[in-house]
């Protein structure tokens, strides 16, 4: 959806953007910001700084005249020409004696009639003065300034004290220009080395995006480098690895399942075209060509089993083994399972054990399991063969032995492996049933004994293989 965007909608909508930009980006509003608040700051810490010196400069100011006893106070005032100049005013408010620069009132009736009874006050206001220059030549130019103002008692007089707020104004507009003309070259800084950080921070990343892109199934034995920092990359690689791993020995599982399988069809796939071949060579009486045909048919056969429980381990290493959950007696499926193989075995298969032993499960993948354990003891095993059930706390115990030699390799459960008690998928299959109802496997070898011993929870779940138990 985003790539058949315009161009120009791509540029307005920040989530399109690649991930160094949008870093850049933030780290760029992020600078603009702090510089903002910090420009505000310092105008205003630089502006209470001036407002302080002017006000403690007139405060001085005030504070010698009003100090000055009242026979000279008036020619003090008169004699003010520097930055701050002041005027002398009775109790109603007329001027006694102003500064050679004030060219009129310093403060209005309205400032007379807001003054408080006692201490000082101070104000912003416009005046009339006197050019210096003009003032100087005796000329009268009068123009008006901005002052900070200052007005205190003096006995029963009010002196007034100002001083031109110019050099205040001019500081501040220096600073503010400063900031101004500052504040972009430091956010194209800030930009800049915010880019170049995004591009050092992923740099990591686009290593492990190259190593990654050159990964595939002819060199699954790659793996991600993992970055010396301690930090979330660190842990996203490591996760990624181990997930190669994981897929690493499903994909060698798989490839070894494949081999292995092929070699065990290979087998009943040449028997069957040596029949047809023989069967085709020559003329053949129908006698010879119904012996051919039973052969076909028992060939054909062990194709379909094993075909069967190839599809049966391939539905449990997907987790897909559905299992259909019903109550089950075992020890009436197990007497069902003895009376089918009694008929062609050499002798009666019996059966011992608790009775309503009953576990929540499939009856026909429990079918298939003590099937393929049954038929395993009877053609790999010795006479007699027996099955035992029994409640064990909230397990129950299926056991199918037999008095055979035992078996010849380890791990008899593994797929293929092959022994003069077990070959190809059969067990395999009973251990993955097994595993998808939540039980275990077992062999156990005892007094001349060999059995196995298949372990059901008696309660309804879901296994660790990964099988559903669905009612």
């Amino acid at each position: 959806m985003t790539d058949r965007l315009p161009p120009w909608a791509r540029l307005v909508r920040p989530a399109t953007w690649p991930l160094r930009l949008r870093v850049a980006t933030a780290f760029l509003l992020a600078a603009a910001l702090a510089l903002t608040l910090l420009g505000v700051f310092v105008q205003v810490r630089v502006a209470e700084a001036l407002e302080h010196r002017t006000h403690d400069l007139l405060e001085a100011e005030a504070a010698g005249l009003v100090a000055a006893p009242e026979t000279e106070r008036a020619a003090r005032v008169e004699s003010m020409t520097g930055d701050v100049y002041a005027q002398l005013l009775d109790e109603d408010g007329r001027p006694v004696a102003s500064s050679p620069l004030v060219a009129g009132p310093l403060v209005s009736t309205a400032d007379l009639a807001g003054l408080p009874p006692r201490g000082s006050w101070s104000a912003e206001r416009v005046v009339s003065v006197l050019d210096d220059d003009a003032a100087a030549t005796g000329d009268r130019h009068v123009e008006h300034e901005a002052v900070t103002l200052l007005v205190t008692h003096a006995d029963l007089q009010l002196v007034a004290v100002a001083t031109s707020r110019e050099d205040t104004d001019e500081a501040l507009n220096a600073v503010r220009v400063q900031l101004v003309t500052g504040l972009p070259l430091a956010l194209v800084v800030a930009g800049a080395l915010g880019y170049l950080a995004a591009g050092a921070g992923l740099r990591p990343i686009e290593r492990v995006r190259e190593r990654a892109e050159r990964i595939s199934d002819r060199s699954s034995g790659e793996r991600l480098p993992v970055p010396p920092a301690r930090d979330e990359l660190h842990r996203l690689v490591v996760t990624l690895n181990a997930m190669l791993d994981r897929l690493d020995d499903g994909l060698r599982r798989q490839r070894r399942f494949v081999a292995e399988a092929s070699h065990e069809l290979r087998t009943p796939l040449a028997l069957l075209r040596t029949e047809v071949d023989l069967a085709l060579a020559r003329e053949r009486t129908p006698e010879e060509l119904s012996a051919a045909l039973r052969s076909i048919g028992q060939e054909t056969t062990r194709l379909t089993v094993l075909a069967e429980s190839l599809l049966t381990l391939a539905a449990a290493d997907e987790g897909n083994l559905a299992l259909t959950r019903a109550p089950v007696d075992l020890r009436d499926f197990a007497l069902e399972v003895a009376a089918r193989f009694s008929t062609s075995a050499p002798a009666p298969i019996g059966t011992t054990g608790d009775t309503a032993v009953v576990v929540h499960a499939d009856r026909n993948r429990l079918d298939q399991a003590l099937s393929n354990l049954v038929d395993n003891a009877l053609r790999h095993g010795a006479p007699p063969v027996g099955i035992d059930v029994l409640l064990d706390g909230d397990h129950a115990r299926l056991t199918v032995a037999d008095h055979g030699a035992g078996f010849t390799v380890q791990e008899p459960f593994d797929r293929f492996v092959s022994s003069h008690r077990s070959a190809g998928l059969g067990l395999a299959i009973v251990r993955e049933i097994v595993a998808a109802h939540g039980g275990t496997t077992r062999i156990v070898r005892r007094n001349g004994t060999t059995s196995v011993v298949v372990e059901l929870p008696t309660t309804a779940g879901r296994g660790p293989g990964g099988g559903e138990l669905r009612p």
